[in-house]
């Protein structure tokens, strides 16, 4: 096993050129959507699931998750977002539903739903224990709920990290925040400043500590829950090459692999952001302290009432 093979090069490109085009996004939401398949069978049969979407964004990963043979809805405010994703999942001849609504009102009857899908939605709805408590109607009795967000007060929560990779810098005052963004001249790729700004502004301010408390009130009981850290695409790639380069022979090799890859990927910028970071890990498992160090929680919500 190489090297290269441990940091998994294709998800690597598809990370890398997300915003290179809306097809290239696409691809990796289909990624990330792969990666998360083998832990979603841990907690319910995949095969035929009824699965509700919420948050589709532009299709990826339902087109991943119909694919492992789920039956899919697809549910989104942003009507333009469905279009591009119905198209996307009519090139690769692949079967979704895809509705319009709102997640807190989903437009389908109760008990529906073997699993519902909330992948970096929750943080930006107005009112997310209302839509937890929509998600507990439009499950079956015991139904899983599939729940990623960044904490509010983690380094990098702002969605704004293509632009701005100071930590915390969406804590500040939002009019500083938008100021600065807007200020800003080049797009990355289909991302501009604004529409960068546009999404950090939609943010709630969901924490680690509301988000349990808010699920345990809407009737679901935690099959799964973590917290963890977030070190940058590059410096996860660094760190994850130098676990396995001081556990896999050949070690020397393996180790100039992890450093002439860093060499390409860091400059001090980085390597600093990357150094407090890897200083905060240990926090991410302190509650309360999780709050400010945290890159994302993952949660699995069974429904039981």
């Amino acid at each position: 096993m190489s090297i290269e093979s441990v940091l998994d090069e294709k998800y690597t490109e598809a990370v890398d050129a997300r915003l290179n085009s809306y097809d290239a996004y696409i691809e990796y939401q289909i990624s990330e959507a792969r990666r998360a398949l083998a832990f979603l069978a841990q907690f319910f049969d995949i095969a035929g699931a009824r699965v509700l979407e919420i948050g589709a964004g532009r299709g990826g990963k339902g087109i991943a998750y119909a694919r492992a043979g789920m039956r899919v809805t697809s549910l989104d405010v942003d009507v333009t977002a469905l279009e591009l994703g119905a198209r996307a999942a009519r090139a690769r001849g692949v079967d979704i539903r895809f509705l319009a609504g709102d997640g807190a009102r989903v437009p389908c009857p109760a008990a529906s739903f073997d699993a519902v899908l909330l992948d970096s939605v929750i943080e930006h709805v107005r009112d997310p224990f209302a839509l937890l408590q929509e998600c507990v109607r439009v499950l079956k009795r015991g139904g899983i709920t599939f729940v990623v967000f960044p904490p509010f007060y983690g380094p990098l929560s702002g969605h704004i990290d293509d632009f701005v990779m100071i930590p915390w810098f969406h804590l500040l005052p939002r009019r500083v925040v938008e100021k600065h963004l807007l200020s800003l001249k080049q797009t990355n790729g289909i991302l501009s400043p604004r529409e960068a700004y546009q999404v950090c502004a939609t943010l709630n301010g969901l924490t680690v500590f509301h988000f349990k408390r808010m699920a345990r009130r809407a009737g679901f009981a935690f099959d799964y829950l973590r917290a963890r850290p977030f070190l940058t695409h590059p410096g996860a790639r660094f760190a994850v090459g130098l676990v396995f380069a001081l556990r896999h022979p050949p070690r020397a090799q393996n180790l100039r692999a992890v450093l002439s890859r860093a060499r390409r990927e860091f400059d001090l910028g980085t390597a600093l952001l990357v150094l407090l970071l890897c200083a905060l890990t240990p926090l991410v498992f302190v509650p309360v302290l999780q709050e400010i160090a945290a890159g994302g929680c993952k949660a699995v919500l069974r429904k039981v009432t």
